[in-house]
């Protein structure tokens, strides 16, 4: 019982990414942009202090 559970959900996820594959269209100009610059330049364009908001280690601010 417990495998035909399995392959339900599978069968599932395949379903949904394959909907969400479609709907969802194709990489935009933009987004490419926006893509090619992240690999360019990793890390050192990631903002910093105030601009990178709030502190996710430090729940209690």
């Amino acid at each position: 019982m417990k495998h035909k559970k399995v392959s339900d959900k599978n069968a599932m996820i395949a379903k949904f990414t394959e909907e969400a594959l479609r709907l969802g269209g194709g990489v935009s100009a933009n987004q490419c942009h926006f893509i090619k610059a992240a690999l360019a330049h990793g890390k050192t364009m990631e903002p910093a202090g105030r601009l990178a908001g709030a502190n996710r280690e430090c729940s209690h601010v």
